[in-house]
């Protein structure tokens, strides 16, 4: 598995990464990014672009938690490039006018 390309991917938007929870032992499958556009400003990182090929974690945001995570590289599954709305403050706006069955009205 490339794992550098994933980086990149990252960089780049939202990646839908499966892999093997070290404290569980299972399966997840999470939507992920170290793109500043679908990360708050409150916790975005001060730089553009680090690294990540120095140690065995992958530090990646999880969009739906809305935390940083790390996960071992050596139990990534498979990965893929999802389509996510770049707008975070209108992903936000959406939400927030849904109901409680997630259909407006």
């Amino acid at each position: 598995m490339d794992l550098n390309k994933i980086v990149d991917k990252l960089h780049e938007g939202v990646v839908l990464l499966e892999y093997t929870s070290l404290v569980s032992g299972n399966k997840k499958i999470r939507e992920m990014t170290l793109c500043n556009s679908f990360i708050p400003k409150r916790q975005q990182v001060a730089t553009t672009k680090w690294s990540q090929d120095q140690n065995s974690k992958l530090i990646c945001y999880d969009l739906e938690f809305m935390k940083w995570d790390d996960i071992d590289k050596d139990t990534i599954l498979s990965w893929k490039v999802v389509e996510r709305e770049k707008d975070f403050k209108k992903i936000q706006k959406e939400l927030t006018e849904l109901n409680h069955d997630g259909n407006e009205d």
